[in-house]
């Protein structure tokens, strides 16, 4: 079995505590055996598998006591001219000095949206997508292309699905609602309908497991994904893209902007069929859920390229088999 690398850990404030808690639940060959931190209360405190062992300007000092040279610097930002002057000192003595949200973001897939700022979106590596004219061009003309061909070759299962909807419960066959798309624009989204006729009278709710308002049709097509057939007529006029975040309902929007910080990032690229956070993270029903999948919808944002765009389609195919993630 490897043995964990032993690290010192600069701040013992909420991130600190964040990755001090990730690092026990994951696999990830780092053991933090201490804390510095900058406030004379936390001095001697236990963070749960280690104390504050001292300032953060003792980082050389304390390292050489425990025979430590790795530190993971969790302040994301307003440094300090000292502490950024003991990280340099560190790293010209040969330390490895590692920043906590992009090891997060290279080992979990997903950016810590709690931990970041807006220093952070300024300065970090990423993003390149969002302003090259030619990849988006491509990207549009492959969701072009890829639509048409399967709008064709699904047409047989489209017609069964419709038939089978409306003799189980008539008329409408398919279901539209309002979504907001790129640049927080509003759209219809397009879907077979799986739920009752007038299901939302009272008003939109979030979608719930075993909802008693999907019809035993709806619990099929869903199953399978049978239902998202119709978006692809959303990503032939432009509403949509095949791969982004999912595009969520403006009465979500909302609630969503005002309690989760940098939700509006997510609406700077079209919302997809599939993405990044869907096959990552199971169907959520809660602000909670809301942030996390954010979360990887930044990461793909930061992060878009052909190659994850492959990795992605490929694992929806695989979820789509076998039926997993249906909600």
């Amino acid at each position: 079995m490897t043995r964990n690398e032993k690290v010192l850990v600069l701040g013992a404030g909420r991130a600190g505590q964040f990755l001090n808690k990730w690092l026990q639940e994951s696999s990830i060959p780092y053991e933090i055996v201490g804390f510095l931190d900058d406030d004379p209360t936390k001095l001697r405190k236990s963070m749960s598998s280690a104390i504050v062992l001292g300032r953060t300007e003792q980082l050389i000092d304390i390292g050489k006591q425990i025979g430590v040279s790795t530190a993971i610097n969790t302040v994301g930002h307003n440094k300090s001219i000292q502490l950024v002057k003991t990280i340099f000192e560190a790293r010209l003595k040969g330390w490895t000095v590692l920043d906590m949200v992009k090891l997060y973001e290279e080992n979990a897939g997903r950016v810590p949206v709690q931990h970041v700022s807006e220093e952070w979106f300024l300065f970090v590596e990423g993003f390149y997508l969002l302003s090259n004219t030619f990849t988006q061009k491509v990207k549009r003309l492959s969701d072009i292309a890829l639509s048409l061909v399967l709008l064709l070759m699904i047409v047989p299962l489209s017609l069964i699905t419709a038939v089978a909807i409306f003799i189980e419960s008539g008329r409408p066959i398919f279901f539209n609602q309002t979504r907001i798309g790129k640049n927080g624009k509003t759209f219809r989204l397009w879907k077979f309908r799986s739920m009752r006729r007038n299901a939302e009278k009272e008003g939109a709710v979030w979608a719930q497991r075993n909802d008693p308002r999907i019809t035993k049709v709806g619990s099929c097509i869903r199953l399978f994904r049978i239902d998202e057939i119709p978006q692809f007529w959303n990503v032939l006029i432009g509403d949509m893209s095949l791969i982004g975040p999912r595009p969520e309902r403006p009465e979500f929007v909302a609630e969503l902007e005002m309690q989760i910080p940098y939700y509006f990032v997510r609406h700077t690229i079209r919302p997809g069929i599939t993405g990044w956070a869907q096959i990552n993270y199971p169907y959520g029903n809660s602000v909670e859920d809301a942030k996390n999948k954010l979360e990887y919808e930044l990461y793909y944002i930061k992060n878009m390229s052909f190659i994850l765009d492959l990795r992605i389609m490929l694992k929806t195919i695989g979820v789509i088999l076998s039926g997993k993630g249906a909600q």
